[in-house]
């Protein structure tokens, strides 16, 4: 795996009351750089083993070029955000466009690299989730970070890790002129004095959580709606008084229109 140097000055709380998590380190690929960002066109190729949007490392030699698409787009068009969150949470939102004149059908890949030793350990696989970590030959996790995989939570995604690269595919239906968008995350778990059982429990519990609700913060509304491999958010609280108004409006609706009918 690629040799990074890891701040860990800065730390983070997380974990039991006693633990300290590291602080993932900002290896998004940006072409000439890296960053704890980068939004612009789509990873589909790999000059250098370096995919647009990728992630190098992210803390404890994790990855060695984890989240682009290594099969191409099928002739869509692809843009991305990719922000390091805060809480060690990579997150990969990609946008697909038809720009033909007719309908299209497409299966696209999200892949990651986690390592070259070809010795990940699973140790949680189910509905949208794998946790993993390099193993150390004895069943136990390395110095390298958990990693908790979250491809959706509807079951578009068909997701396998065989035996350290990360593979996520998906059916893609879209009309002449349209859009859809993917949404991929990528938690780390580490504790600064080295990986322990609360790392592997952490990262399942985030992976849950971000099945449950995924993180959306920073992206409009329009960009939500596009995403087809989460079922939709629940509701703000805005909403939910609209609907509920809207309840009401429609019952005094049927009264009258009962108590009409009765006179």
């Amino acid at each position: 795996m690629k040799n990074i140097i890891i701040a860990t000055a800065a730390l983070v709380a997380a974990g039991s009351a006693d633990a300290q998590q590291f602080r993932a380190s900002a290896d998004i690929f940006t072409g000439s750089g890296y960053a704890a960002s980068y939004t612009g066109p789509g990873g589909t190729v790999s000059p250098s083993n370096r995919a647009l949007g990728s992630v190098w490392g992210g803390g404890a030699e994790t990855f060695d070029a984890f989240g682009w698409y290594n099969t191409g787009t099928g002739g869509l068009k692809l843009d991305r955000q990719v922000d390091l969150l805060s809480g060690n949470t990579f997150r990969f939102f990609d946008t697909f466009t038809n720009t033909g004149s007719s309908a299209a059908s497409v299966t696209v890949n999200f892949f990651g690299n986690l390592g070259s030793d070809g010795d990940e350990l699973v140790s949680y696989a189910k509905d949208g989730l794998f946790v993993s970590c390099e193993d150390d030959g004895a069943g136990a996790c390395t110095d390298d970070a958990v990693v908790a995989l979250v491809s959706g939570n509807n079951g578009m995604a068909r997701a396998a890790i065989t035996p350290d690269r990360y593979n996520a595919s998906y059916l893609l239906n879209v009309a002449a002129g349209q859009s859809v968008s993917l949404v991929n995350f990528a938690f780390l778990a580490r504790d600064v004095n080295g990986p322990t059982a609360d790392d592997v429990a952490l990262a399942t519990s985030t992976g849950q959580a971000l099945l449950a609700a995924p993180r959306y913060e920073g992206l409009s509304r329009d960009q939500v709606a596009r995403v087809v491999n989460f079922t939709s958010p629940v509701p703000e609280p805005a909403t939910w008084l609209t609907m509920i108004l809207g309840f009401g409006v429609v019952g005094a609706a049927i009264r009258r229109r009962r108590v009409a009918a009765l006179a």
